[in-house]
């Protein structure tokens, strides 16, 4: 069984995620003497028989019956696609159920509580949601593991943990997992031979201080040389595990929550540690390449056209984030002339160097950019520039930029119930005959494949399907 150290709300891809659900309740039954949770909620959508099938023999057994085990169908919100009031409703109704403490709570098709379009707007973040759920797993003291396939949703990376199992319930792939005394990941070296590497940087965030250096420095560290080796953060107890996954997407190895000795841990010798007392100095460059790499830690491949209600929910919680990261989010509307079209502009959209959102309506085009600080002029106007393959004055009647948090979240909501919305097929769709094509996509983008970026290394793998 999966090693699940400390409570909280956890994310597990598997090639059939039904099938690891179901394998998950049957370890949980066959080790009852043994296993430290006493009772176990399983959420299933599966039909009645293979749930009978399932537990019939246990059933039979009337000395061995399973104590402890409640089974919910979902059947019925699977067969509607969502449920009303979304993650809120999923709390409250585990708050009914799960009575024994501690718990392992199993759910399958979580997306039918976190996918809920019905919900108010403020309400639709996916950093939100997964905290909601974290804070509810952490008063019930429960472990809460959501089993996923395919594409991993929005909503996972922001779980406690992440990882990919293969049918038989080993780990092939932690892009984050707790431990008992942090978080870890394999993104950047193998973490069963961490003391072999020459060099580790131990980052104290007592001397460091903010998220943001501490981020900075990881990031300037890991891709600022070609060297390989091991950054480890002592963060004292200050820091939330989901602050520490973060900081292991920006180039850290591990994340000691509290106090304890990482040399002694990891068996390193004193030459083989150095300790920054200052957060390094970084080019314009790396701070631009920084705010690009954080962007797409919260939103994983969406540096390119979305449609106009993502674009607002994705908009507030990056809006929330840079306050909180004292960093800086842009809002621009590029009003389009009467003669030109929004298809037309987006084909000549220069994806790489815009490193922005975009989206759309029939009337304009918006950008949503995160930069480390707020840009002079000079720097927002040449970022502008450089955001499409012609000249503003051609495809643009003019450009607003909104400023302040109350103008940006209203303009944010106006988008989101915008009553003529342009999908992102609309947008993107074309006739590959027509002589102006399609701007290469992001992710096709051989320019930005080429620069050494987080999800540039690990992204594909961690996104498809068959990654390991």
């Amino acid at each position: 069984m999966i090693d699940l150290p400390k409570p909280g709300a956890y994310v597990v891809r598997a090639p059939h995620a039904n099938h690891f659900s179901q394998g998950l309740v049957q370890h949980w039954l066959d080790s009852q003497e043994e296993t430290p949770f006493k009772s176990c909620l399983w959420l299933t959508a599966s039909p009645k028989n293979e749930v009978r099938n399932l537990l019939e023999p246990y059933l039979l057994k009337r000395a061995g019956a399973p104590k402890g085990l409640d089974v919910v169908s979902v059947r019925n919100l699977w067969a509607k696609g969502h449920a009303k009031n979304g993650v809120r409703q999923l709390c409250r109704s585990l708050n009914t159920l799960c009575v024994l403490k501690p718990a392992l709570v199993i759910i399958e098709h979580a997306e039918l509580w976190f996918d809920d379009s019905d919900e108010p707007l403020n309400r639709q973040n996916p950093l939100a949601q997964m905290r909601l759920l974290h804070q509810w797993a952490h008063h019930a003291q429960a472990h809460v593991v959501t089993t996923v396939q395919g594409d991993l949703p929005e909503w996972s990376t922001f779980a406690d943990g992440l990882a990919d199992v293969s049918d038989l319930g080993e780990f092939e792939f932690r892009p984050w997992w707790p431990s008992q005394w942090g978080l870890q990941t394999n993104l950047w070296n193998d973490t069963t031979a961490l003391s072999k590497l020459p060099m580790h940087h131990v980052l104290d965030s007592g001397v460091l201080g903010s998220l943001k250096q501490l981020a900075q420095t990881c990031h300037n560290l890991r891709f600022g040389t070609d060297q390989q080796h091991g950054i480890h953060i002592q963060a004292h107890g200050e820091m939330t595990a989901q602050d520490a996954s973060v900081l292991l997407r920006m180039g850290a190895d591990t994340v000691w929550l509290q106090d304890e000795s990482i040399e002694t841990w990891l068996g390193l010798s004193t030459g083989q540690v150095n300790k920054p007392e200052m957060n390094l100095t970084a080019t314009d460059n790396h701070q631009n390449t920084f705010a690009r790499d954080l962007h797409e830690v919260f939103m994983p491949d969406l540096l390119t056209v979305v449609a106009n209600p993502t674009f607002a929910a994705q908009g507030l919680m990056m809006m929330q984030l840079a306050k909180r990261w004292s960093m800086h989010c842009t809002l621009t509307r590029l009003s389009l002339m009467r003669h030109m079209t929004a298809q037309t502009a987006l084909r000549l959209a220069n994806w790489s160097q815009a490193t922005c959102v975009f989206t759309a309506t029939r009337e304009a085009i918006y950008l949503l950019k995160v930069w480390t600080s707020e840009p002079d002029e000079a720097s927002y106007r040449g970022w502008l520039e450089s955001c499409f393959r012609e000249n503003l004055p051609v495809l643009f009647s003019g450009d607003i930029q909104f400023l302040g948090e109350e103008t940006q979240s209203k303009l944010l909501a106006d988008l989101h119930e915008e009553l003529e919305p342009l999908s992102v097929q609309d947008l993107m769709g074309a006739d590959e005959n027509k002589p102006v094509k399609l701007a290469e996509l992001w992710d096709e983008a051989p320019e930005a494949l080429d620069q050494n970026r987080p999800w540039t290394q690990r992204l594909n793998a961690l996104l498809s399907e068959d990654a390991k």
